[in-house]
């Protein structure tokens, strides 16, 4: 069962930051509201004022903004495969959903 999944469709129980293997140790957006160690996540703010869980289940989505928005280190196939699994994870929900990611980025 997944425990911690982000609004932008990370999945938290997946990242070596949140498990604490590197430093610092995140406790994942939701916890601490969109301000991680590295910043403010723009992200997490829009899907607060919208109510809504995650970005797959905005009716702008996906939007400019959340496809600029992905990892510099792994460039923008991030934002892409975000969006299909956060379009997934709405028709199937949040554990389906992880249990595919995982199988894609293994």
């Amino acid at each position: 069962m997944v425990e911690v999944y982000s609004p932008c469709g990370i999945v938290c129980d997946d990242c070596d930051w949140f498990k604490g293997i590197k430093e610092p140790h995140c406790e994942g957006c939701k916890k601490v509201k969109g301000k991680p160690s590295w910043g403010e996540c723009e992200t997490y703010p829009c899907v607060k004022d919208k109510e809504i869980e995650h970005c797959g289940q905005c009716g702008a989505f996906p939007c400019q903004e959340f496809m600029t928005r992905y990892d510099p280190g792994e460039g923008p196939v991030d934002a892409v495969i975000r969006a299909g699994m956060l379009a997934y994870r709405k028709r199937h929900g949040d554990e389906k959903a992880a249990k595919l990611d995982r199988r894609i980025r293994s």
